[in-house]
């Protein structure tokens, strides 16, 4: 492959026409201009057909479904569409500097036999207006302590995903044996796609912020979010473990962080109310990894939920963090 080659960018769309100017916008501005930008409308309510013809770019185009399916089902839209050998892909709020394509496109073609992609930095940051400035924040994603970043992150992508997939640029031949996006899960879609793409070769790492992304300061915007969500969560983790077990990744190198995930399943069962569900998966936890005094305090306060959620209340922990 050489440099020049049509890249296909899909991104996903709902109901979020009015940043269609911005965010698209973005993708016709790159510097890198053998694009095609697929956008892949969920069943929108919104008129994002209209924004998208305002834009005027004829690499362009709207493919529309008929009926809401969220992000995996519309990403699975967008890929049968694009025609490019290599795929990006992009979120429908994030915005990238206009060398994000040009940069990933010389970083893939860069790299030795064997690589099939590379990603880049994801930069986090609050959304504000003037009155609001002193509540400034910013953060990087992977962040600087992960390791690895570059090379062969399959058994990485088993502990949890550092993949940004907004700053994603993939060959397309590895994206179709990778599979489609599991339509049943509507939270964690990208670490379920990553453990696939990861075991069809190599991936580079772009240490720079390919893509930013606002985030509001307004807290009932983000418990909206389906990514805040404890039930997409629970769901999420349940069908991923299931996975990774039949995977055999309960055997050998990959059991602590199987368990760790039965752990953090279990968490989110408590939060949904269902204290029987967490057990089970705390039990499973157990049988990998015995000897963690903290799984065994954990199923102890299961059978005390209210007690358990007071005490998570309580806690410190990282804004990430799910137990």
């Amino acid at each position: 492959m050489e440099y020049g080659a049509l890249v296909s960018v899909v991104m996903p769309i709902h109901n979020r026409a009015h940043l269609v100017a911005r965010v698209v916008g973005s993708l016709c501005a790159q510097t890198y201009r053998n694009l095609e930008i697929v956008v892949a409308d969920d069943a929108s309510s919104d008129d994002v057909a209209g924004a998208v013809a305002a834009l005027g770019d004829p690499r362009v185009r709207l493919v529309r479904r008929g009926r809401n399916g969220g992000v995996a089902a519309a990403r699975n839209t967008g890929l049968a569409a694009a025609t490019g050998p290599l795929i990006a892909f992009h979120d429908s709020d994030d915005i990238c500097p206009s060398d994000r394509i040009e940069l990933s496109v010389r970083a893939l073609l860069a790299l030795p036999e064997g690589y099939v992609g590379v990603y880049g930095m994801r930069l986090f940051y609050a959304q504000l207006d003037e009155a609001s400035y002193h509540k400034v924040w910013a953060r990087a994603r992977p962040f600087p302590h992960d390791r690895p970043l570059s090379g062969d992150l399959a058994a990485r992508t088993v502990e949890g995903n550092i993949i940004n997939f907004p700053t994603l640029l993939v060959r397309a031949e590895a994206v179709r044996a990778a599979g489609p996006s599991d339509e049943l899960l509507r939270k964690n879609v990208d670490w379920d796609l990553a453990l696939r793409l990861t075991r069809q070769g190599r991936f580079g790492f772009v240490p720079e912020p390919l893509v930013l992304t606002p985030n509001s300061t307004d807290a009932a915007v983000n418990r909206a979010r389906v990514s805040r969500s404890v039930r997409q969560g629970g769901r999420s983790f349940a069908r991923i473990t299931g996975k990774l077990r039949r995977q055999g990744h309960g055997q050998g190198p990959g059991r602590p962080a199987l368990a760790r995930h039965y752990a953090t399943t279990a968490a989110y069962m408590i939060r949904m109310g269902r204290p029987r569900f967490a057990r089970r998966f705390l039990r499973a936890s157990l049988a990998l990894d015995p000897l963690r005094p903290r799984l065994w305090a954990r199923y102890a306060l299961s059978r005390f939920p209210g007690l358990y959620m007071r005490l998570r209340r309580a806690a410190p922990r990282p804004p990430d963090a799910v137990l």
